[in-house]
């Protein structure tokens, strides 16, 4: 399922728009911001494949792994309130689905492109 770059950046603008409502630490909501404009925002998102072309053999999947591990910690900086919370599983799952979203398209652009 691909998503044009205007669907990217809505759901980038959503997952934001989530994260600042949800009454979470300023620490904790700074790092799920700051998760999002790296990974859902598209131009950036293209730009952190492109340099791991050059290092890796699937720059696709090294970035799928560095974002899930980036999600992962930014947890650390979740208050226990914050943790005790079962909407942030639910946040976290929906942000890596967009984000999986968003990759997906990538993808499919740049075998596109290569075609």
């Amino acid at each position: 399922m691909a998503c044009s770059a205007a669907m990217c950046m809505d759901n980038k603008e959503h997952a934001s728009s989530v994260i600042n409502h949800m009454g979470l630490s300023e620490k904790y909501t700074c790092a799920l911001i700051s998760w999002t404009e790296k990974y859902l925002d598209i131009g950036n998102l293209e730009k952190i494949i492109w340099g791991e072309t050059v290092s890796s053999e699937n720059p696709f999947r090294s970035v799928q792994v560095a974002a899930e591990k980036d999600l992962e910690f930014t947890v650390l900086l979740a208050s226990k309130r914050d943790r005790s919370s079962t909407d942030v599983y639910f946040l976290e799952g929906n942000l890596l689905l967009l984000f999986n979203i968003t990759l997906q398209s990538l993808k499919e652009s740049s075998v596109s492109y290569a075609l």
